[in-house]
């Protein structure tokens, strides 16, 4: 399917309705960086350095933090999928990256970074956007990395709605997602957490984790710059 067909998939015109209640004037753009540019791994054009500095932008207004230009170069080495939330002006006010890899015979949708400006945080977004991602890159597992507890509640819930378990859970981990997910981060250890990937908090005032789900979001120590893997599978 074209970029521009995926615009008249249900998930896509239900992000887009949830965007125009906020702002008639709101858009979305969806992009293959590797189709569009063929040489984006080895090489960078203007243009594509341009969404790259957007998307250190945006980070650093909605992180309240700058964990640096070179941390979204590196994301998006090996982007598949691009989708930006647009203003009136066409700038970028939301992004997300995803990466698709086939391991073992599996597809996987590694859901690299999404990051929205502080002024459409918290706004219900997020879970829209997620069910656009798994139509785009259709996969047999689901892969995320973060220290926020609201992106792992809303992950475990998008895994669940397409009839996926998830590791790690309170009283699971599971060693096979664990050896999955050292193909693609080597760093992570037996808790499923990748110790100090960051200086400290990507997030300044990250969420506390709920009572639920404190004992997995304790197994890493955010203000060390842990990060927790999670990962959604068929049994």
């Amino acid at each position: 399917m074209a970029t521009t067909d995926y615009k008249s998939t249900p998930q896509a015109k239900n992000l887009l309705a949830h965007l125009h209640s906020m702002n008639p004037e709101f858009d979305i753009d969806i992009i293959h960086p590797k189709q569009r540019w063929p040489e984006i791994e080895t090489r960078k054009s203007p243009e594509v350095m341009d969404v790259i500095r957007q998307h250190h932008k945006v980070s650093k207004n909605g992180l309240g933090n700058d964990i640096g230009f070179d941390a979204f170069v590196h994301r998006n080495r090996d982007a598949d999928l691009w989708i930006h939330i647009l203003d009136k002006d066409k700038n970028i006010i939301g992004f997300s990256i995803n990466e698709g890899y086939k391991i073992d015979g599996k597809i996987i949708n590694y859901f690299r970074a999404t990051i929205f400006n502080k002024s459409i945080q918290k706004s219900g977004i997020y879970p829209l956007l997620n069910e656009l991602k798994v139509l785009i890159i259709p996969a047999d597992i689901l892969m995320v990395r973060t220290q926020n507890p609201v992106v792992y509640k809303y992950f475990v819930q998008l895994c669940h709605d397409h009839g996926l378990a998830v590791s790690p859970t309170v009283d699971r981990i599971d060693p096979d997602m664990v050896k999955l997910a050292r193909q693609l981060d080597p760093d992570v250890d037996d808790d499923s957490v990748h110790r100090q990937l960051f200086d400290g908090e990507a997030l300044i005032g990250t969420p506390k984790p709920p009572p639920d789900i404190a004992p997995i979001c304790n197994r890493m120590n955010i203000y060390k710059g842990d990060t927790m893997v999670i990962v959604g599978f068929t049994e």
